[in-house]
C-alpha cells in the first residue's frame, strides 16, 4: 500500500527575479467550494528556499483581500512583490498563504512552488 502526500496544490508561479509580481488567489471552502469570505481576516503570505524548508522565511507580507470579478464575494486574496525583494532570488521555493479569521483560527490552504530565474541585469532593478 502506497501512502504519498503532496502539500504542494497550489498554483506552480514563475518568474525572473526583479519583474513586478500582482499575485490574485481564489479562496474557497474546501468541502463544498463555495467562496470563504475574508472580512476580518489577517492574511499572510511568505516564502521559504525549498532547499531549507523549516528555515526562517526569507519574505513574508501581509495580503489583502477584494472582491472577485463579479463583485459579489471578497474572497480573493491579492499580494504584489516588488523588484527589489526579488531581484537578488533565484532558485527553487515554496510559498505559503495563512490565513487567520475574526475568530483567531487559522487557516493554511497547503503550499506551493514559487521558480525564480536569476536575473541577468540585476543593477537595471537596483
Amino acid at each position: 500500500m502506497s501512502c504519498t502526500y503532496n502539500p504542494y496544490t497550489l498554483p506552480t508561479i514563475d518568474f525572473v527575479g526583479g519583474e513586478t509580481q500582482d499575485l490574485a488567489f481564489n479562496v474557497y471552502f474546501y468541502r463544498d467550494k463555495k467562496p470563504f469570505s475574508l472580512t476580518g481576516c489577517d492574511c499572510n503570505f511568505s516564502i521559504v528556499s525549498f532547499t531549507n524548508k523549516t528555515g526562517t522565511p526569507i519574505l513574508t507580507k501581509q495580503m489583502e483581500s477584494i472582491f472577485n470579478n463579479e463583485g459579489t464575494y471578497d474572497n480573493v486574496l491579492t499580494v504584489t512583490l516588488s523588484p527589489t525583494e526579488t531581484v537578488d532570488l533565484s532558485g527553487k521555493y515554496i510559498y505559503q498563504i495563512i490565513i487567520r479569521d475574526i475568530d483567531g483560527d487559522v487557516e493554511i490552504p497547503k503550499q506551493g512552488i514559487l521558480y525564480i530565474t536569476n536575473n541577468i541585469n540585476k543593477n537595471f532593478i537596483r
